[in-house]
C-alpha cells in the first residue's frame, strides 16, 4: 500500500483492508518509493508482495498524480490499482509502464510551463473588476484558502474555522473559496464554499508545480464567487506559493487581510525535505510571498516573531497587527468537576510537529508517579519515533495513542484529563513565532494547564496565576510542574477556572474578528455589527 503523503500513514491499512478485504503486508509513502527505487522494488520482492495499490484522497486533485502512479507501474507485482477513498472506495487499475513512462515526460513539460510562465509573470494589476452597486455596503467576505482539503483537523483548520465564525457572529456572510472539498469543521464555519475546478493532470506533476498551477483556478473561482455575492474585502491564509488573494483584491478593488502565522518559504526551507529544484521554488515562493504582504491591507500576524517575519519579508509595518490565535467557547465543552480518582490523567493535542514538544511530554513521563498516565492525541510524521521513545523508556503502556480525531470528540477527551500540557520548545533559527491553538482551547477547558515559559505562551499565561510554567525542552521540569497541580489541595481547579475567565474575555475569535474589522477601511455601515 502506498499513499499518498507520510500524514496519510496512520489509518492507511484499515482503509486499505476495508476496500481490498485483506491487510496490507507493507504501508509506506509513495514520496519514499520515489528517493529509492531500488530499494523500494527490493522490499517488495522481500516481502513476496503479490499487489501493490495507491491509496488516494480524490484522484482528480491529487498532486504527483503520473510520478506516484509510474511507482505503481514499477512494483514487482501482478496486481497494480489505484483506490480512490473520496469516491467510496472506487478502484481503477493503473496503467502500463510503457505508457505511463511517456506520459510522465510529457506532464514534465505541461509542468515546466506553469513554472515558466510564473517566473515571468509580472504581478501589476490596474484594472478592478466590476461589481454590482450593492457591493459599496457589502457585509460580505471572500475568504480563500488554498489548503484547506489537505487538512481535516488540527490548528490551522481551528483558526480558518474560529476567525470566519467569529465574522458570521458579527453579521457577516462569508464565502470560502478553496482549491477542494473542505473539512466539515470549516464549511460549518461559512454560508457558501466555492470550489475551484481540477487542475490538468500534468498542472499536477509536482506538488510546486500543482500550488502555482491553482493560483489562476482560485482566481477564477473567487471572482466567480464575487460576481455572486459582492464582497467588502478579502481574506486569505498565508500559504506557499499562493497570491490568489492578492491578485482578487487588486482586481476587485477591495482590501486584503492576510493570516500570517509565519514566512511560509521560511517554513518550506527549513522543515520539508528538499527535492532538486526546491531552490528554485524558494525564490519564486519568497517573490511570491513579497507580493502578498505588500498587497495586504492589514497583515493579521499570530505573534511578535510572526510579525518580524513579514516585515522581513517586505511589509510595511503599519499594516502589520500581532493577533494571537483565540477560541470559540460555544465549541468548547463547559468544564464540570472532576471526580475523585486514584489515577491522574495527563492530555496532549497536537500534530507532532517538530516544535510542539510531544517527545517531551513522552520523556516526561519517566519522572511521574505511575498511577500518571497520558493521552496523546493527533498524529503526524514524528508520532512512530515518539512511540519508539516511550518504548525504550519502558512507558508506552502508559500512554493512550488516540491518532487524530474529530475535533468534538478530541475536546471531550481533553476535557475529562485532569492537567493538560503544552511542552513547546523551539530549537530553530530566530524567535519561537507559534501561537498555539491548543493554549487558547485548553484554557477555555477550564483544566490546569502546565506550559513552556515561551515567548508568547509565557505572555499569555500567568504562572501559578493561570498556569504554571516550565522550562523549555526539559521533560523533569515539566513532570515537576504536572507533580505540582496535582499536589495542590484543589488539584489545580482554580488555576483552570482563572484561565478559562481569561480565554472568555479576552482570547475569543469575535473579538479577533472585531480587531480586524476596527483596522480595515470600512465604511461605518460595514464594521458597526449588527445583532444576530
Amino acid at each position: 500500500m502506498l499513499t499518498e503523503s507520510r500524514y496519510h500513514l496512520p489509518g492507511a491499512g484499515n482503509t486499505a483492508a476495508s476496500v481490498l478485504g485483506q491487510e496490507p503486508v507493507i504501508v509506506m509513502a509513495a514520496s519514499d518509493a520515489v528517493r529509492n527505487i531500488p530499494a523500494y522494488r527490493a522490499r517488495l520482492r522481500q516481502q513476496g508482495v503479490s499487489g501493490v495499490a495507491l491509496l488516494s484522497s480524490d484522484v482528480a486533485r491529487r498532486h504527483y498524480a503520473t510520478p506516484y502512479e509510474l511507482m505503481v507501474a514499477l512494483a514487482p507485482a501482478r496486481r497494480r490499482t489505484l483506490i480512490d477513498t473520496s469516491g467510496a472506495g472506487s478502484r481503477e487499475r493503473v496503467g502500463g509502464l510503457a505508457s505511463l513512462t511517456f506520459r510522465c515526460a510529457a506532464d514534465a513539460v505541461t509542468a515546466g510551463s506553469y513554472v515558466l510562465r510564473e517566473l515571468m509573470a509580472s504581478r501589476n494589476y490596474q484594472r478592478t473588476v466590476p461589481l454590482p452597486r450593492r457591493a459599496l455596503g457589502s457585509r460580505c467576505l471572500l475568504a480563500l484558502w488554498r489548503d484547506a482539503g489537505e487538512s481535516r483537523v488540527g490548528g490551522a483548520v481551528s483558526h480558518v474555522s474560529g476567525i470566519l465564525s467569529g465574522f458570521r457572529r458579527l453579521g457577516w456572510q462569508v464565502v470560502l473559496v478553496t482549491s477542494s472539498e473542505p473539512p466539515q469543521q470549516l464549511r460549518s464555519a461559512v454560508n457558501m464554499v466555492e470550489v475551484a475546478a481540477p487542475l490538468p493532470r500534468g498542472a499536477r506533476f509536482t506538488r510546486e508545480s500543482a500550488r502555482i498551477a491553482a493560483n489562476e483556478s482560485m482566481r477564477r473561482a473567487a471572482l466567480s464567487a464575487a460576481r455572486r455575492m459582492p464582497p467588502a474585502f478579502v481574506y486569505e491564509r498565508n500559504a506557499f506559493l499562493s497570491r490568489a488573494g492578492a491578485d482578487v483584491s487588486r482586481e476587485l478593488g477591495v482590501p486584503m487581510v492576510l493570516e500570517w502565522n509565519a514566512s511560509e518559504v521560511w517554513a518550506n526551507r527549513n522543515w520539508y525535505r528538499h527535492a532538486p529544484l526546491s531552490r528554485l521554488f524558494q525564490t519564486i515562493g519568497a517573490r511570491v510571498e513579497r507580493y502578498s504582504v505588500r498587497s495586504a491591507t492589514v497583515v493579521a500576524a499570530v505573534s511578535q516573531g510572526a510579525a518580524q517575519m513579514a516585515t522581513d519579508m517586505g511589509a510595511d509595518s503599519a499594516t502589520v497587527a500581532v493577533m494571537p490565535n483565540a477560541v470559540d467557547p460555544d465549541s468548547v465543552p463547559a468544564p464540570s468537576p472532576m471526580p475523585p480518582r486514584e489515577r491522574a490523567v495527563v492530555g496532549w493535542i497536537g500534530s507532532f510537529g517538530p516544535w510542539h514538544g510531544v517527545e517531551v511530554a513522552v520523556e516526561s513521563l519517566q519522572y511521574l508517579p505511575a498511577n500518571v498516565e497520558f493521552v496523546l492525541v493527533g498524529d503526524g510524521e514524528q508520532r512512530a519515533e515518539c512511540e519508539r521513545l516511550a518504548r525504550r523508556l519502558g512507558v508506552h503502556d502508559r500512554i493512550t495513542w488516540s491518532g487524530s480525531l474529530p475535533r468534538p470528540e478530541a475536546l471531550r477527551l481533553l476535557s475529562d484529563c485532569d492537567v493538560l500540557v503544552s511542552p513547546h520548545h523551539w530549537t530553530g533559527s530566530g524567535p519561537f513565532f507559534g501561537s498555539p491553538t491548543k493554549l487558547f482551547e485548553y484554557m477555555a477547558l477550564g483544566r490546569p494547564i502546565v506550559a513552556s515559559r515561551l515567548d508568547q505562551i509565557g505572555e499569555i499565561l500567568q504562572d501559578g496565576v493561570t498556569a504554571v510554567l516550565t522550562e523549555p525542552g526539559d521533560p523533569a521540569d515539566l513532570a515537576r510542574g504536572v507533580a505540582q497541580v496535582l499536589a495542590m489541595p484543589d488539584r489545580g481547579a482554580e488555576l483552570g477556572v482563572r484561565a478559562r475567565r481569561d480565554a472568555l474575555e479576552s482570547h475569543t475569535w469575535d473579538r479577533r474578528a472585531e480587531q480586524i474589522l476596527a483596522r480595515l477601511p470600512l465604511p461605518v455601515a460595514c464594521t458597526a455589527a449588527e445583532g444576530n
